[in-house]
């Protein structure tokens, strides 16, 4: 360090006796540039920056805070993937709910004779699921005519069938009145069925005196007749 000091003082002497003996005007130039170098060794010496170097460092700072910027309104793709997940864990969460109302109405679509109506004394519902079996039973209420107008009706509750269960089967046993159900000589009558379907009623199927009671096997000492209705309670 001390070989270093001397070094500068050194140069400051000569540059004394060069202005002495040759003039301050020629040797200013080169004063100059030797004032500057002197700055400059003295600056390493002492450990400190230029000026060339100060005014690099802003520039410098600038583009690490424009950096720093860009990647701060970046989203991080864990979050991204954070938020994908949470969508799809709320629609995942939203189940099938069972409107539980199993609304019939039996209406006389054709009456092959002013008499001859359909008469029902009785209806059981059976419902076969991968979770179990649910049954329901109503007497009345189905007598089918067209003249004079007679509307039959059957209603039950399924609301208790679990929603994660899968409707196999829906039959309604539906029993005719033994003396009077429905005409021997009666093969054409039908009968049109609605249900309810999201608060309003439906066409669901026509049951025939052809296929669908005399068809099955009706008889005076046989007045069970099944009729299909899985697509319906799968429906509700």
């Amino acid at each position: 360090m001390k070989l270093k000091v001397t070094q500068v003082y050194e140069l400051i002497l000569f540059v004394f006796l060069a202005c002495v003996i040759v003039g301050c005007d020629q040797v200013g130039d080169a004063a100059s540039g030797a004032g500057r170098a002197t700055t400059s060794l003295a600056n390493k010496i002492l450990g400190e920056k230029s000026p060339e170097q100060d005014e690099g460092a802003p520039e410098e700072q600038t583009n690490r805070q424009t950096s720093s910027g860009v990647i701060g309104e970046s989203k991080p793709e864990s979050a991204e993937e954070s938020v994908d997940e949470e969508s799809s864990e709320a629609e995942t969460a939203i189940t099938e709910v069972r409107t539980g109302e199993f609304d019939l109405v039996f209406e006389m679509s054709y009456q092959s004779c002013a008499s001859c109506g359909i008469w029902f004394d009785s209806a059981e519902l059976v419902i076969e699921h991968s979770e179990g079996r649910f049954t329901a039973q109503q007497s009345g209420s189905l007598l089918i005519k067209e003249a004079p107008y007679h509307q039959g009706r059957f209603n039950a509750n399924i609301s208790s069938i679990p929603s994660s269960s899968t409707i196999e089967s829906a039959t309604l046993y539906m029993h005719l009145n033994r003396h009077e159900g429905i005409s021997n000589d009666d093969f054409t009558s039908t009968i049109s069925v609605y249900g309810k379907i999201d608060g309003s009623m439906s066409y669901i199927r026509e049951i025939t005196a052809r296929d669908d009671i005399k068809g099955q096997g009706y008889s005076k000492a046989n007045p069970v007749v099944p009729i299909d209705f899985t697509d319906y309670a799968r429906r509700i």
